[in-house]
C-alpha cells in the first residue's frame, strides 16, 4: 500500500554507514534518535492489536502474497537489480541484535534468548559464517558486484537510495538499544516472520544454487539449528511481554516496532516493483547512465554540438529530463538507429584510439548498444519519457550534493564524564555512549596501557619479544599451562583462611559479574564473524553460557556469594556500584575492561592480548588452588570447576584467545621488527601485560607524562573522527 504520510528526509546511505561502524565518528545519540522516532511515527495504520502468534501469521502469509505479486507482475524479473537492492538488509541479516547484550543485562533470561537469536545470525564458531557473508557469496556466484567495503556498497548507483532506509534505521537503532530495546524486538518478530525477503523470494530457484535456504530465510532454522529464528524471536518477545513491569507500555513499542518495520518493507517493496516496472522503458538503462555520468561529462565535451547547444550543455543541463536530450541524441551523427555496431558513438570514439576509450564499462556498452538498437522500432514521445524524469530526482549520483545525515546541532547531552570509578564502572555497563562517556572510556583505557608499557621488555611471565611466524603461539601456550601446574604444586599447602577466601570472592564481584565484558564490543556483526573476532565473539558467547542461564557466569558466581551470604543488589543497579561492601579499587580493571570493550577496532590488538592473559590467567593454576580452598569450606566448586575446563590449552577458551592472535598475524606483512607486524605484536604484547599492570611511584610519574605528551601530540594534530 502507498502511504500519504511524509516520512522525514534522511541521508539513509550515510546514516547506514556510520551505523555500521562500532566507534562511530562521534557516539549515535539525540538527533539520530529524533529521526527514528519521526520515521517510527510516520507509520500510517492504526495501532496493531491481537496476538503475537496471530499478528507473525498475517506476516507471513503477506510475505507469500508479495512474493507471488512480484511473480505476476514482474514475469521477466531483473534477477541482479533484486539480489544489488536486497543487499543492504540482506547483508546485515541480524545485524540489529547486536548490542542487544550488554554487562548491564548478561545475566537475564531475555538478554541471553536475544543473544542465541543472534548468535544463529553470526554462524557462532565459524569465520564468515554470518547471514551477510553468505549473501555475499551469493552475489560472487552470481557475478552481481557489491565489495566487500560497506563504504563501495553505499556509493554503488544501482542499489536504489530506498533500499538503505530500512537497514539503515535499523542499524541506528541497534547503537540505541536502551532506548528502542523492545521496538527493535518487534520488527525482528517482523522480519522473522517475514522469512525470505519477497523480491528474493520471487527469484527461479536456480538463482541460489547451492545457498542453503535457511541462511536466507531470516526466520528459518540454519544448518545445525534445531530450533527456528523465528521461534527463537517470538519466545524472546513473549519473555519480554511477560517480565513488563510498565502496564501495557512495553507491549505497545514491541507491537510498533512491529508495525513499523511491517510498513516500511511494504513501502520497500513498492517502490522496488515500481522502479522494476520502469526499467522496462527502452530509454530507462540509458538515461540513467547518461545522468550518472553528466557531472563528469559536462567538463569534456564543450566542443561538440548537438542540435546547436554545445553537448556539455545538455550534459549539465540533464535536471530538465531525458525527452530533447535522447531525441538530440538519436538523431545525431553519433548514433545510427537500428545499427548500433555502425554507430560513431560505438566505434570510432570508444575505440582503442578513440578519445573515449574505457570510458565505460563493458556493461555500459551493452546499454548503449541496446538503445540504439530499438531506436527505429521503439519511437517514444516526450510524454513516455515524463516518468523517467520523475524516477530520476531519486536515483544516487555519486559524487552529486545531498543532505546531512543530521542537521546541525548545538552541544550535546551527556558531555559531563564520570567523576569516580564507581559512577563510571555504573555507567560503562550499558551500551549508551556520550560524547562524555566514550571521551572518559578512551583516556582510562589509554592511560592504562600506557602504564602497562612500563618496564615491558624488563617483566618477566610475558609474551614472547618476537611472536613465531612458523608455529604460532600454541607451542608457547603450553609451556605457560606447565608453569601453572608447577605452581600450585608448590602452594597447595598455603590455604587462605575462609575470612580471606571470603573477602577475596566478594572483592573479585564487580569483575566476575561483568565476566566477558573485555569482549562485549565483539558482538559487532563484522568483527565477530571475522576470522581472529569469531574467536572472541565465540568466547564471550561462552562466558554467557551459551543461552543456557543454568551455565551463565555471573549467575554462577552470585549463586557462591549467597553460599557466603551476600545477596548482592542487581549488577546494573546503582546500588551494586555503590555497595559500601567493595573497595573502591575492585572498580579499576573492571573499569579498564568496560572501557577497552568500547574500541574493538582502535584498540583490536590490545584486546587480543588481554584476552589470552584473561583466559590463561587461572587454567591449570590459580583456579585448581581456589577449587581446593572453596572445597576445604564447604563451598561450591562449580564456577571454577567450570572455568579450569572451557579455558583449557587444547580446545578452550585459552586455544581460542591464541587461535584468534595467530590468525590476526598470519597475513601480516613482517617487515622486520620494525614493521607492521612487528608493531601490532609490541600492542598484542602490552595488551597482554595489561591484565595486571606494574605499580608503584615511578610507574605513575611515567604514565602521566606519556599521557601528557600523547594529549599535546594529539591536540597539535587536525581532528578527525573517531574515538579520540
Amino acid at each position: 500500500m502507498t502511504s500519504t504520510v511524509t516520512a522525514p528526509r534522511i541521508d539513509v546511505r550515510a546514516l547506514y554507514l556510520r551505523a555500521l561502524d562500532p566507534e562511530g565518528p562521534l557516539p549515535l545519540g539525540g538527533v539520530e534518535a529524533r529521526l527514528i522516532d519521526e520515521a517510527l511515527a510516520a507509520v500510517p495504520s492504526a495501532p496493531l492489536s491481537g496476538s503475537l502468534d496471530v499478528l507473525v501469521g498475517d506476516a507471513g502469509r503477506w510475505s507469500s502474497a508479495e512474493a507471488a505479486r512480484f511473480r505476476v507482475e514482474l514475469p521477466d524479473v531483473d534477477v541482479a537489480r533484486v539480489l544489488l537492492n536486497s543487499a543492504p538488509l540482506a547483508l546485515a541479516g541480524g545485524a540489529w541484535l547486536q548490542w542487544m547484550s550488554s554487562s548491564a543485562n548478561g545475566d537475564t533470561e531475555l538478554a541471553l534468548q536475544v543473544l542465541a537469536l543472534y548468535a544463529t545470525d553470526i554462524g557462532v564458531g565459524s569465520p564468515h559464517a554470518d547471514r551477510g557473508s553468505v549473501y555475499r557469496a551469493l552475489l560472487a556466484r552470481r557475478r552481481v558486484a557489491v565489495e566487500s567495503s560497506p563504504l563501495r556498497l553505499v556509493a554503488n548507483e544501482q542499489v536504489e537510495t530506498f533500499s538503505f532506509r530500512l537497514p539503515a534505521l535499523l542499524l541506528a537503532m541497534s547503537r540505541l538499544p536502551g532506548r528502542y530495546f523492545a521496538e527493535l524486538l518487534g520488527a525482528d518478530v517482523l522480519l522473522r516472520a517475514v522469512g525470505w525477503l519477497p523480491p528474493l523470494a520471487a527469484l527461479p530457484p536456480a538463482t541460489f544454487d547451492d545457498t542453503v535456504p535457511g541462511d536466507l530465510d531470516l526466520g528459518g532454522r540454519r544448518p545445525g539449528e534445531q530450533v527456528s529464528a523465528l521461534d527463537r524471536s517470538v519466545n524472546a518477545a513473549k519473555t519480554l511481554l511477560a517480565n513488563d513491569e510498565t502496564g501495557e507500555e512495553t507491549t505497545r513499542r514491541l507491537l510498533l516496532g512491529f508495525g513499523w518495520a511491517a510498513h516500511e518493507l511494504r513501502q520497500w517493496c513498492a517502490r522496488l516493483r515500481g522502479e522494476m516496472k520502469l526499467a522496462r522503458h527502452p530509454d530507462y538503462d540509458v538515461w540513467r547512465l547518461l545522468f550518472s555520468r553528466a557531472r563528469q561529462a559536462a567538463v569534456y565535451h564543450g566542443r561538440y554540438m548537438l542540435e546547436g547547444r554545445p553537448l556539455a550543455e545538455w550534459f549539465a543541463d540533464v535536471d530538465a529530463g531525458p525527452a530533447a536530450f535522447l531525441d538530440a541524441l538519436a538523431g545525431s551523427g553519433l548514433v545510427r538507429p537500428g545499427h548500433p555496431d555502425r554507430s560513431p558513438l560505438l566505434r570510432g570514439l570508444i575505440g582503442e584510439k578513440g578519445p573515449m576509450f574505457r570510458v565505460f564499462t563493458e556493461d555500459e556498452l551493452a546499454v548503449l548498444r541496446r538503445w540504439i538498437a530499438q531506436l527505429p522500432t521503439e519511437e517514444c514521445g516526450s510524454d513516455d519519457r515524463e516518468d523517467l524524469h520523475v524516477a530520476q530526482w531519486n536515483w544516487f549520483r555519486t559524487g552529486a550534493k545531498r543532505q546531512a545525515v543530521l542537521p546541525a546541532a548545538g552541544p550535546q547531552a551527556g558531555e559531563v564524564e564520570p567523576t569516580t570509578l564507581r559512577d563510571a564502572y555504573h555507567a560503562l555497563l550499558t551500551r549508551t555512549d556520550t560524547p562524555g562517556l566514550r571521551r572518559y572510556a578512551y583516556v582510562y583505557a589509554t592511560r592504562w596501557l600506557t602504564r602497562s608499557r612500563f618496564g615491558l621488555n624488563q617483566a618477566s611471565r610475558q609474551l614472547p619479544v618476537r611472536w613465531d611466524q612458523e608455529s604460532g603461539l600454541r607451542g608457547w601456550l603450553e609451556d605457560q599451562h606447565d608453569r601453572h601446574s608447577e605452581q600450585v604444586s608448590q602452594a597447595e599447602d598455603g590455604l587462605p583462611t575462609r575470612e580471606q577466601l571470603i573477602r577475596s570472592t566478594l572483592q573479585l564481584a564487580p569483575l566476575i559479574m561483568i565476566d566477558g565484558g573485555w569482549l562485549q564490543g565483539f558482538t559487532d556483526y563484522r568483527l565477530a564473524s571475522s576470522e581472529a573476532g569469531q574467536f572472541l565473539f565465540r568466547t564471550y558467547w561462552d562466558e554467557l553460557g551459551n543461552g543456557d542461564i543454568d551455565l551463565n557466569h555471573p549467575r554462577i558466581y552470585r549463586a557462591l556469594l549467597a553460599e557466603m551470604g551476600y545477596d548482592l543488589p542487581d549488577t546494573a543497579s546503582p546500588e551494586f556500584a555503590a555497595w559500601p561492601g567493595f573497595d573502591d579499587r575492585s572498580f579499576a580493571l573492571p573499569v579498564y575492561w568496560l572501557s577497552i570493550a568500547r574500541f574493538p577496532r582502535t584498540f583490536h590488538p590490545e584486546i587480543l592480548g588481554l584476552n589470552l592473559a584473561m583466559e590463561l590467567s587461572g587454567v591449570g593454576g590459580s583456579y585448581r588452588t581456589a577449587r581446593t580452598a572453596l572445597r576445604e569450606y564447604g563451598f561450591s566448586t562449580q564456577f571454577v570447576d567450570l572455568h579450569n575446563t572451557i579455558d583449557n590449552v587444547a580446545t578452550g577458551h585459552s586455544a581460542w584467545a591464541s587461535d584468534a592472535i595467530d590468525c590476526y598475524l598470519a597475513d601480516m606483512p613482517s617487515g622486520g621488527d620494525q614493521g607492521q607486524l612487528g608493531q601490532v605484536w609490541e600492542r598484542i604484547r602490552l595488551g597482554y601485560r595489561s591484565l595486571n599492570p606494574p605499580e608503584g611511584r615511578g610507574v605513575e610519574i611515567y604514565t602521566t607524562a606519556r599521557s601528557v605528551l600523547a594529549t599535546v601530540g594529539r591536540r597539535k594534530q587536525p581532528r578527525k573522527g573517531g574515538a579520540r
